[in-house]
């Protein structure tokens, strides 16, 4: 009889926790799930936000992948996808190596996680400011290097890759507190061991503590990934998606199509392949990370 008393109060606090969390299961159910839902069924569909609304079937779909600018917006996004995780990697992981041993480890840390307190958008404006016409261009001209003094943001290419170092500079420091953390913690028997062995310099990394940080770089290509994905403030800050929409990705591409030309079919066809590519590539990421040896 106690057991059965006890059973049923265990049940109630179990439902009770349950309706804790109820509020958000509700918000996310309404907000995030019918979206979801709407935005796939808009993609059909050919409407500018104020006449009715016109079904067209895969049309939209058809269209986006005939439309150069389209096309351009992918390349664009892969180049921030391959330059954005493989130096949110290297980048970090050797800064954490070089000052993890360092007396002033804490005043480093600071340094390099100042930027990653700035938002997207503040970070845009100082690297637009600084590649003004009063900016390095007037630096160029006064220190001789006339050739030098040039629009770098309205370099198709240039721009882009300007960019994506802007986003590195900004992601740097949190990314490196993730490895400083992940080397301060790893297992030390297998680095003593390998010293034992004669193991040192490169093959001590290579062999040993690279793949005993394999967790935290899983975590770090991740959140690269889904952030390359996802970049829109920095792009609409310096250029606009500009020259031409040359350095538009596939966030902006969506926007602009939405909001600026008034596809909102087109945008949300963008928006409905933007959500597959990263359901699918977190898919096999996250399936190959949880595997068992």
């Amino acid at each position: 009889m106690a057991k059965t008393t006890e059973a049923k109060h265990k049940t109630r606090i179990y439902w009770k926790d349950y309706l804790y969390i109820a509020p958000a299961v509700l918000f996310i159910g309404i907000f995030f799930i019918t979206s979801i839902f709407y935005t796939f069924r808009l993609s059909f569909f050919e409407w500018d936000g104020f006449s009715t609304m016109t079904f067209n079937g895969i049309n939209n779909y058809v269209n986006l992948f005939q439309d150069p600018n389209f096309l351009i917006s992918v390349l664009n996004t892969l180049i921030w996808v391959v330059c954005s995780m493989v130096t949110s990697v290297l980048l970090p992981l050797l800064f954490a190596i070089m000052i993890t041993r360092s007396s002033a480890l804490t005043l480093f840390k600071n340094v390099f996680y100042f930027p990653t307190a700035l938002s997207a958008t503040v970070g845009g404006m100082i690297m637009a400011t600084l590649l003004s016409t009063y900016g390095l261009p007037q630096i160029f001209n006064v220190l001789g290097k006339p050739e030098w003094a040039r629009d770098w943001l309205a370099i198709p290419y240039v721009n882009t890759f300007i960019m994506i170092l802007t986003g590195v500079w900004q992601g740097i420091g949190l990314n490196m507190l993730l490895f400083i953390s992940g080397i301060r913690n790893m297992d030390s028997s297998p680095i003593e061991a390998a010293l034992i062995e004669g193991a040192g310099g490169i093959k001590m990394y290579t062999r040993v503590i690279l793949p005993l940080l394999k967790p935290t770089i899983i975590v770090v290509l991740l959140m690269a990934l889904v952030n390359s994905f996802k970049v829109f403030d920095g792009i609409w800050v310096m250029t606009k998606g500009g020259p031409y929409r040359t350095s538009e990705t596939l966030a902006l591409t969506m926007y602009e199509e939405s909001f600026i030309y008034n596809h909102f079919g087109n945008g949300a066809a963008v928006a409905v392949v933007l959500t597959v590519v990263i359901l699918f590539v977190s898919y096999f990421n996250i399936r190959n990370t949880f595997k068992e040896d």
